[in-house]
């Protein structure tokens, strides 16, 4: 096995269990348990559980930002802009919802975690503001576009944190739900 597939592996690991129990409440030795390996090859890879938490926002980071990527790329000629970054959130959120649970997770752990995720999000949302806003935008047309970005990443975040309660209570979300919370995401964004 290579060796950066072992810290893959402990990011992916890493990644489930604190979407699922949250990240003060999984340990360096419940991930190195689930990956098979010592607690002491986890610290190899990351020094601590922080600096574990920053290599799981990083790499989360970076599949959001290529989604991010795609919708700016993929957007047809007079589709908004927020409807294309809003479907393909949505595309990954249906593909990987705990990566959204992570972030709704990073949120709540207050600055510690969410500079970090600024930071590491920060240039990939100014470059897709950028891009939907225009290549002759103004200050101000790019900063509204980088809201909307943000706001539009919260609402889908909230979204899938209504869907995962509404699975846990037995009362699956379906296609008709799902339509209704991206047309009632898209009419507050829009407003």
């Amino acid at each position: 096995m290579a060796r950066s597939d072992t810290r893959e592996r402990i990011l992916a690991a890493a990644l489930e269990a604190f979407a699922r129990r949250g990240v003060e409440a999984t340990s360096l030795d419940d991930v190195a348990e689930a990956v098979g390996v010592r607690k002491q090859t986890v610290l190899y890879w990351f020094r601590s559980k922080d600096a574990l938490v920053g290599g799981v926002v990083e790499a989360a980071v970076a599949e959001l930002g290529d989604a991010l990527d795609r919708a700016v790329a993929a957007r047809r000629p007079g589709r908004p802009a927020t409807v294309a970054v809003v479907d393909e959130v949505l595309r990954l959120g249906a593909r990987r919802p705990d990566l959204l649970v992570l972030l709704r997770e990073v949120s709540r752990l207050g600055p510690s975690a969410t500079g970090p995720l600024a930071t590491a999000i920060g240039p990939r949302l100014d470059g897709a503001a950028a891009a939907l806003s225009g290549p002759d935008a103004d200050p101000a047309a790019r900063d509204r576009a980088r809201r909307r970005l943000v706001e539009a990443g919260a609402r889908v975040v909230a979204t899938a944190v209504e869907a995962q309660l509404l699975t846990e209570m037995g009362v699956a979300p379906d296609r008709a739900w799902l339509r209704r919370r991206r047309a009632d995401l898209l009419a507050a964004l829009a407003g």
